[in-house]
């Protein structure tokens, strides 16, 4: 049952708010494709401008997510709901009891919010991926640096592991 209420305004609103949301989530995965794409190649510059960027997003993000709660208990206050029943209420919510005519836009809204959401959580777990490899990698590494003088692993030309001389690399250099 749609709820008709004194302010259509705050409701077009929310449904701007949901599409600027949006639009960071975006941003959000092109910074996650980008720090993917530093690790691919081992640049680390460009992982650290990256992940600054994820972080400056994410904030965005939190920032415009408070917005939206406000907006939500406005929204709500001026339909005769309760502030804490209003916040708790989720977007899908909202459109199904107050909406109107603009519930197809914050339906919309919400299922691209789903998807993009999605996309992120898959991405976020490539990154995860990599990076795990990356610190399994440089353990060995390490290892094979720190190792008694019994030989460690080393590298050939050809990239393969093989064992190294009997002296410990940080021994020979220092």
């Amino acid at each position: 049952m749609v709820m008709q209420g004194p302010d259509n305004s705050r409701i077009t609103t929310l449904v701007r708010l949901l599409d600027e949301i949006a639009e960071l989530h975006v941003r959000l995965l092109a910074a996650i494709d980008a720090k993917i794409a530093a690790m691919k190649t081992a640049d680390t510059d460009q992982i650290r401008e990256a992940m600054l960027g994820e972080k400056a997003i994410v904030e965005q993000i939190n920032e415009r997510e408070g917005l939206r709660k406000q907006l939500t208990v406005n929204l709500g206050r001026s339909y005769g709901v309760s502030p804490q029943r209003a916040r708790a209420m989720t977007a899908m919510q909202l459109a199904e009891r107050f909406a109107g005519t603009e519930a197809p836009k914050i339906e919309a809204a919400v299922k691209r919010m789903r998807e993009l959401t999605s996309q992120i959580a898959r991405r976020n777990h490539v990154a995860q991926l990599v990076s795990q490899n990356i610190l399994r990698h440089m353990r060995v590494v390490f290892a094979s640096m720190t190792a008694p003088t019994t030989g460690g692993a080393a590298y050939s030309s050809d990239g393969q592991a093989s064992v190294s001389a009997n002296e410990r690399i940080f021994d020979l250099v220092g």
